[in-house]
């Protein structure tokens, strides 16, 4: 079957505003702050030539929009562009999944958090299914990868009660680092890990055979504090965020949320900047 080059020469005449820089802004990033996904899956989903520009698929990178003039549709259904930017707080109690549907049919937040804008939110960040607490969603795609970007260094507080009796000198121990193994990171050669930290530990309490600890970190590798405890004897029996960085868990209960203040927003907004 011979290539029929007019379809080819009018496929390119009608993608080729799309390939002048002056239009306005890329593509993946307004699909992003439009609460998409994140950048590089907007990106994927572009050469998979998922998406449309005024009814012209665009499949190539970089491309330009304008987001004013353009009606961007992803698989069809249409882009709001023009959409709140929604920030609730939620306290995620135990046995909740950190998604917003689960294909195992476990419980997870999507069956809890349902925002009445009827805007698409997602969980910045993780708590593991047994820990509970802070949790922030939102639809901005920007402002959910700046907060978990490491370079911002974004503090996260936690209150963990852990069996036995914590020492100092065990407390000085985690201060330290303790080396954890990642699938996902480069190990070290000699100990067969990277060593894990925490930013700040502190002694809150002994009870009988319990101890209450307040945690700090800034790093957030997956289930740290439960693993770097677990090294030095004392299993987490109880872990509870409590702020993400100086924004508190405060007037709700587990399984409730609700809305961000203006205040806290600003508070978040805030420290991205620093």
């Amino acid at each position: 079957m011979g290539w029929n080059t007019n379809d080819k020469t009018t496929n390119t005449e009608s993608t080729a505003p799309f390939k002048d820089a002056d239009r306005g802004e890329r593509l993946q990033r307004v699909m992003a702050k439009g609460g998409i996904a994140s950048r590089r899956k907007c990106e994927e989903m572009i050469e998979e030539g998922k998406v449309k520009v005024n009814g012209v698929v665009v499949d190539f990178l970089p491309a330009w929009v304008n987001p004013k003039i353009d009606k961007i549709t992803i698989a069809d259904h249409k882009l709001n562009l023009h959409a709140d930017q929604i920030y609730v707080m939620y306290y995620k109690p135990r046995g909740i999944i950190c998604t917003m549907s689960d294909p195992e049919g476990r419980p997870c937040i999507g069956d809890i958090v349902t925002h009445p804008s009827g805007s698409r939110i997602f969980p910045i960040g993780r708590l593991d299914m047994e820990s509970q607490g802070l949790l922030l969603l939102t639809n901005d795609n920007i402002m959910a990868n700046e907060l978990t970007h490491p370079k911002h260094g974004m503090s996260k507080t936690y209150e963990v009660t852990v069996r036995g009796k914590v020492t100092e000198e065990t407390i000085t121990t985690l201060k330290k680092g303790i080396y954890l193994a990642d699938a996902h990171t480069k190990h070290d050669s000699n100990r067969g890990g990277k060593r894990a930290h925490v930013d700040s530990i502190e002694i809150v309490r002994h009870d009988r055979d319990r101890t209450l600890l307040t945690i700090l970190l800034k790093e957030g590798r997956n289930r740290q504090i439960r693993r770097m405890l677990a090294v030095v004897g004392h299993p987490v029996k109880r872990l509870r965020r409590t702020q993400i960085g100086e924004v508190s868990l405060k007037g709700l209960r587990p399984g409730q949320w609700r809305d961000l203040s203006q205040q806290e927003i600003n508070v978040l907004q805030n420290s991205i900047r620093r």
